[in-house]
């Protein structure tokens, strides 16, 4: 017996398209719609009622495939992409990929399987030929916190390098000189721009950046206080560190005063970011605000149009990251 699948690949369109010629629920063009109809003929394909029942259904989910749940910063994005979801009266499907290839193909595996035709996608372990293969099978996946070149205008993301860039420009303008990186230790996009726009922002002050003054560590809490050790004890001379988030920002912190240090008479700290958490640490954590919330709303906004038409106006899916001052940055402690 034929299969939805076989269909789909008659016809050279993908099981989507497929779905939506056999329910009438949006626009597919009248050729295309001919092919499938002609494909669905020769194969003598009949579908299912209780698949077509559970198409019908699906065809009102939004897929969220984001990270550990756990962070405020995935918290954000889940919680405004629901927002936009309960806006259109959508049901939402929510898995986590955890920063694990394997996971997040499983992940986008499941949302395919239960019918999510509309996806927001924060992958990082994926490749991106892996990525582009499951958007040619999804013509309204969106990515975000990401960009592929092929993808420019179905990725949704924040120019990190400049975000990292203004965060150490602000220690220079305050008098600091040595100035520490605490990244992720995991080879993600964010990392790599990020550590980019730190190095760049420090030639650019002709500033030489010492190989101990970059400290990679897991992007939690735990990574941060495991920095906070690393950081006394291989380069004591630093007097500021931008950090890869604000939970590394608050490990880090934390570490410090276990230590005896205070911040930020002792040491300066800006995170990125800037989750709930930053407002209410002491003393307040000065921070690059990373507009999440308003990327997810586009990006979930933009996945259901797509799922609704195949093209929609060009928009501006890059975000940019703004220094938020608040109490973790003083002059340094030697002048």
């Amino acid at each position: 017996m034929a299969t939805i699948k076989d269909v789909a690949k008659l016809a050279g369109v993908s099981t989507a398209t497929v779905s939506r010629v056999i329910n009438n629920t949006t626009y597919v063009e009248p050729v295309t719609q001919e092919r499938v109809q002609k494909a669905m003929k020769e194969l003598n394909y009949h579908r299912n009622a209780r698949a077509a029942a559970l198409a019908s259904r699906s065809n009102n989910t939004l897929g969220l495939l984001t990270g550990n749940l756990a962070d405020p910063f995935f918290a954000l994005i889940a919680k405004s992409v629901e927002a936009v979801a309960r806006s259109q009266n959508c049901q939402l499907v929510v898995v986590s990929g955890g920063h694990n290839a394997q996971r997040e193909k499983e992940g986008l595996d499941f949302l395919i399987s239960q019918g999510c035709e509309a996806m927001v996608v924060h992958s990082k372990m994926l490749d991106d030929a892996t990525l582009l293969r499951y958007s040619a099978q999804l013509p309204a996946m969106v990515l975000i916190n990401r960009t592929i070149p092929q993808l420019a205008h179905r990725a949704v993301w924040v120019d990190n390098r400049a975000g990292a860039t203004k965060s150490v420009d602000h220690l220079i303008a305050s008098g600091h000189r040595k100035i520490a990186c605490v990244t992720s230790d995991l080879p993600i996009e964010d990392r790599t721009e990020r550590l980019e726009g730190y190095r760049q922002a420090m030639v650019s002050a002709n500033l030489t950046i010492q190989p101990n003054w970059i400290i990679n560590q897991p992007f939690s809490e735990e990574g941060g206080e495991a920095a906070g050790k690393l950081l006394i004890k291989q380069c004591p001379e630093v007097t500021a560190v931008v950090t890869f988030n604000d939970v590394m920002a608050a490990g880090l912190m934390a570490s410090l005063y276990e230590q005896g240090y205070k911040i930020p008479s002792d040491y300066s700290i800006i995170g990125f970011d800037d989750v709930l958490l930053a407002r209410y640490l002491y003393p307040r954590l000065s921070t690059m605000h990373n507009p999440i919330d308003l990327m997810s709303t586009h990006a979930a906004t933009l996945a259901l149009q797509l799922r609704e038409q195949s093209e929609v106006l060009p928009s501006t899916n890059r975000f940019d990251a703004n220094l938020v001052c608040r109490q973790s940055v003083s002059i340094p402690r030697q002048a």
